[in-house]
């Protein structure tokens, strides 16, 4: 139980953290999460915190702001659907634990296409499969590709 509190801690909810502090700290005012942090009480909270975090975005990689928290929420997404389908049949666990990847590249592939809205942005869809990849090389103990004798053959 102990060992999957720790992944859960490490795996998911430290990179949503990290992700939506970039996302608190240096994006724009106007998003909606904004008026929800109004709404909860913690306006003041998070106003703070942007003032005390705008020096260190002048340094920072424009990749780092705009494109690392959907590569976050890729890792979590992946370490989490890895931790949960562990010991099920192999081709329902690769569906699910490819579930990251595939919204996260796949919006950016539908901008691309025209089919979603937005921008599309190469370090978007970069980060975004480097952080699935990234995810299952590290939680692969909790991943078992091999083919157990439960699976059945097609």
């Amino acid at each position: 139980m102990r060992s999957r509190v720790s992944f859960i801690l490490l795996h998911v909810v430290l990179p949503l953290l990290v992700g939506g502090l970039i996302y608190a700290c240096w994006r724009d005012y106007t998003l909606p999460m904004f008026r929800w942090f109004e709404l909860m009480g913690v306006g003041p909270f998070v106003q703070q915190l942007r003032i005390t975090m705008t020096p260190l975005q002048a340094g920072l990689p424009s990749w780092v702001e705009y494109s690392a928290p959907d590569a976050m929420w890729v890792y979590a997404l992946t370490a989490f659907m890895a931790l949960v389908w562990k010991g099920t049949n192999f081709r329902v666990r690769a569906i699910w634990i490819s579930a990251g990847l595939l919204l996260g590249a796949g919006s950016e592939l539908g901008q691309l296409a025209g089919f979603v809205p937005g921008s599309f942005d190469a370090w978007d869809l970069f980060l975004c499969v480097l952080a699935g990849v990234l995810a299952l090389v590290l939680t692969s103990e909790r991943i078992s590709f091999k083919r157990s004798t439960n699976d059945v053959a097609t």
